[in-house]
């Protein structure tokens, strides 16, 4: 009978059918697979307030040029008003804000328009400008009435 001795070194030879990972194999991967998952989750929540952002930003410009488009047509009425609401929106998050100006010019308005979305009535996270000039309408309305004189 033979006798092992302490001293003797353990080689891969010893262990010629090891079945199973270790646990140190197992705690590594899964502590790649929870990096991985975190990356992956954090990329799809950058994704998501990403399209938000979008979304009401393209809603902002066209809400805006829908406000811009019924003021030059004479729908609304060419004046400055603040904080207005739009008809179609139900929880009330956006408002527009016109300010009509004279240009420097006779009879040249400038009008600017400015749509908002305020949610909750919170800082607005979505907005818009848009600054046009028109022919100053009352202009008209004069002539028209020295015309009929």
């Amino acid at each position: 009978m033979r006798r092992h001795s302490a001293s003797r070194t353990v080689d891969a030879a010893s262990f010629p059918n090891r079945n199973g990972l270790s646990l140190l194999e197992i705690i590594i991967s899964v502590a790649i697979f929870m990096a991985s998952l975190a990356a992956i989750m954090e990329g799809l929540q950058i994704g998501r307030r990403s399209e938000l952002s979008a979304r009401l930003q393209s809603e902002a410009v066209l809400r805006c040029e829908t406000v811009m488009g019924e003021i030059l047509s004479g729908v609304k009425e060419a004046s400055s008003a603040q904080g207005n609401p739009f008809d179609d929106d139900e929880t009330g998050n956006w408002e527009w804000t016109a300010e009509v100006t004279e240009a420097g010019t006779v009879g040249l308005l400038q009008v600017t328009v400015l749509v908002e979305h305020r949610p909750g009535g919170e800082e607005p996270n979505a907005a818009f400008t848009l600054v046009r000039f028109m022919r100053d309408p009352q202009l008209f309305l004069d002539a028209a009435l020295q015309e009929s004189e």
